[in-house]
């Protein structure tokens, strides 16, 4: 999964809107989503900064009710992961 990650924050340093659409679709509001894919988005940001500016509301904006979702340990430091990174 990780190996996944990793080859869509290579694509999206190039393909950015094509990445964020299929990630998109894995993240939808009142449901919490896979660690990765927070960690995909983290990574994208850092490796193509102005790419994802179109998308930080929507991210934000979906990521910040879910917040009190997390109750795991791994979930809560992928969403401040994901956060810092934003």
């Amino acid at each position: 999964q990780e190996a996944a990650s990793n080859v869509l924050v290579a694509v999206g340093q190039r393909f950015i809107n094509k990445v964020m659409e299929e990630v998109l679709t894995k993240f939808q509001p009142g449901i919490l989503p896979h660690y990765f894919v927070l960690q995909t988005f983290a990574n994208l940001s850092v490796s193509n900064v102005f790419g994802m500016v179109p998308f930080l509301n929507s991210i934000l904006g979906t990521m910040l009710p879910m917040l009190g979702m997390a109750k795991q340990d791994h979930m809560k430091s992928v969403f401040c992961y994901g956060k810092s990174r934003l």
